[in-house]
């Protein structure tokens, strides 16, 4: 039901190239919410230093909901930068 997921990123009307899934939590699991809140949580600390957007005098760089997650910089050289902080700290 979940083999061969894929995913791609939405910049500036760019679509980019779909990549492979190849971690996650499995589906059905009883522990998988609470798992994955807490390795997510863990990932997303790494980057609350980070520039994002400006709101309120407030750093915004990632909106979360469930199990989506938005990463937001004001250029591409900082969400790349976003990017290669979470794919680090997901390994």
């Amino acid at each position: 039901m979940y083999w061969e997921q894929t995913a791609a990123m939405r910049i500036e009307n760019k679509t980019s190239t779909f990549q492979d899934i190849k971690r996650g939590v499995r589906q059905g699991c009883v522990l998988s919410p609470d798992l994955f809140s807490l390795y997510s949580e863990i990932i997303m600390r790494n980057l609350e230093n980070h520039p994002g957007i400006n709101v309120g005098g407030q750093n915004i760089n990632n909106f979360r909901y469930a199990d989506d997650t938005v990463l937001i910089a004001e250029n591409k050289e900082d969400l790349q930068k976003l990017l290669s902080i979470v794919e680090e700290k997901s390994r």
